[in-house]
């Protein structure tokens, strides 16, 4: 299963869409120990605005060859929000993810919870239908079908492709075709990423990024600078680590038994010894 590009790109205007972007692809540009420190505090910002931007920066623009290569992996095994809206009556990508949970951020602490449990709260079931209704909307759009034409349904096509070559060739061949497929692979990918493909994007003055880019970079940082002014980040962060706790993802390093076990400690009288 895999979310849209333009899902997490709502940011905070689809929070579990996001919470999904915070899971699995914030960490890998904050550090994995960084990261533990981060989410295992009550309060704080977790990383920076540059450190979010950027990430999100380099999901965007990998996403298609991501996709492209998991498709052809698991081909109609992947389940995409691009190729399965809800309307085929399947639930939300986004709740079958992460199920039985959704984000308020617009209701004060004190009002309502921020993150809400309760499958037959109102909130929820509205929450619920809103991300629905918007991913019925988005399948629609000329973005989701280009992207299912040009990425999705190229796969498929180019597996077929892959699969008659391969039935043509003999032994001596081999080595030749295999060659020349990796070859289309690696310049198909390459054309896929977003700002550091092929050389029709722009000159690639900011070591490989087209200013394309860094446009894009510097809006994503201005985007999140913004709300973390407006003070939206202080719900939003919060509730993420309410619910990564939940899960059992944010123990203490005082809270593994592998962190308690007592670590040997070497002689150094032998390790140092003088040669």
């Amino acid at each position: 299963m895999l979310p849209s590009i333009e899902s997490l790109g709502r940011r905070l205007k689809d929070p579990k869409a996001y919470f999904i972007f915070y899971m699995y692809f914030y960490p890998a540009a904050v550090g994995e120990t960084r990261w533990k420190e981060y989410i295992t505090k009550k309060e704080g910002r977790i990383g920076s605005n540059t450190m979010e931007a950027f990430a999100l920066l380099v999901l965007v623009n990998n996403y298609k060859a991501w996709l492209y290569e998991e498709k052809k992996t698991h081909k109609t095994d992947l389940w995409t929000e691009y190729d399965t809206p809800p309307s085929y009556g399947k639930p939300s990508i986004v709740d079958k993810i992460l199920d039985g949970v959704q984000f308020n951020l617009e209701v004060e602490e004190t009002s309502g919870p921020v993150v809400i449990y309760d499958i037959e709260d109102k909130n929820y079931k509205k929450l619920q239908k809103e991300r629905v209704d918007w991913l019925e909307a988005f399948c629609k759009t000329e973005l989701c079908i280009q992207t299912n034409d040009d990425v999705l349904k190229r796969a498929i096509t180019d597996i077929t492709k892959d699969r008659n070559t391969g039935s043509e060739i003999g032994a001596a061949d081999d080595i030749i075709i295999l060659k020349e497929k990796a070859k289309r692979k690696r310049k198909l990918t390459r054309e896929l990423r977003e700002f550091t493909g092929v050389s029709s994007q722009g000159e690639k003055k900011h070591k490989g990024w087209s200013d394309e880019g860094m446009v894009t970079f510097e809006k994503y940082v201005k985007a999140i600078r913004k709300d973390v002014e407006d003070n939206k980040y202080v719900a939003w962060e919060k509730a993420y680590r309410d619910v990564m706790e939940k899960l059992g993802h944010s123990k203490r390093p005082d809270d593994d038994p592998v962190q308690r076990r007592e670590r040997y400690e070497p002689n150094h009288s032998i390790v140092y010894e003088g040669f």
